[in-house]
């Protein structure tokens, strides 16, 4: 629906009617004031969200976030829309709760139409850290960290001998992202090559010819593919 204010009337009637409902937010500026105020109504209705935090493009390109404060970013987002619904928590609705590690939000750029949940990264590194995926989305998300060395996950970012640690949701799944944009918005030919091979991706003749802007949103629908995350995460959290 529309967020604009004006038509809050065919939003209310609307949610009459409707089953599920997905929530966007701009990780950047966070929830804004009018999705806040249908988020409310849609609780209210017994209609079950699931989170899309958008606009992640512009977090690494515009506002050049460093991954961790990008991380930090997410999380406030995601604390905003739990606020609320845990302000209208209703017996017969359940625990509404939007988590990352459960699947029910989404990391997406409406611009570049590219999008990921954590289930897609827990598929692709279940078989490198021998976990099982659902066990594995749980350690992608919060105070979890790998330490390489030791071979152990831990809950604090200091690693052997003292070595700070990187978040894994920064190592895992920010780092690859920022280094696609970093390859195809600089042209580092080099590392590109060698990267797309390494992600399963295969770009045309004409899409190689393509402008580095152009090329960018080509290579992350091919990595990321908006429609098969939000498709899959509707259909699996969404009655």
């Amino acid at each position: 629906s529309p967020g604009h204010v004006d038509f809050s009337s065919e939003v209310t009637a609307a949610l009459r009617v409707t089953d599920g409902g997905l929530v966007v937010v701009d990780c950047v500026e966070g929830v804004c004031v009018q999705t806040e105020t249908v988020l409310r109504q849609a609780l209210q209705e017994r209609v079950k969200p699931v989170l899309v935090v958008n606009k992640l493009d512009r977090a690494i390109m515009e506002l050049q976030l460093e991954p961790e404060s990008a991380y930090n970013s997410f999380v406030k987002s995601i604390e905003s829309v739990n606020v609320v619904i845990e302000t209208y928590r209703d017996e017969v609705l359940g625990d509404v709760q939007v988590d990352p590690a459960k699947g029910t939000v989404c990391f997406a750029s409406g611009l570049q139409s590219w999008g990921f949940t954590l289930n897609k990264f827990a598929r692709m590194y279940a078989a490198k850290f021998g976990v099982e995926e659902d066990k594995l989305m749980e350690r992608l998300w919060g105070d979890n960290f790998f330490d390489a060395k030791a071979k152990t996950w831990k809950k604090n970012k200091t690693g052997t001998g003292g070595a700070p640690l990187k978040r894994a949701f920064c190592q895992y799944i920010l780092d690859p992202i920022y280094q696609l944009f970093d390859a195809v918005m600089n042209e580092k030919t080099a590392m590109l090559e060698k990267m797309l091979p390494a992600l399963n991706i295969s770009l045309k003749p004409d899409e190689r010819s393509l402008p580095a802007q152009r090329m960018l949103k080509c290579i992350m629908q091919k990595f990321l593919p908006a429609s098969e995350a939000l498709l899959s995460m509707i259909v699996l959290h969404l009655p």
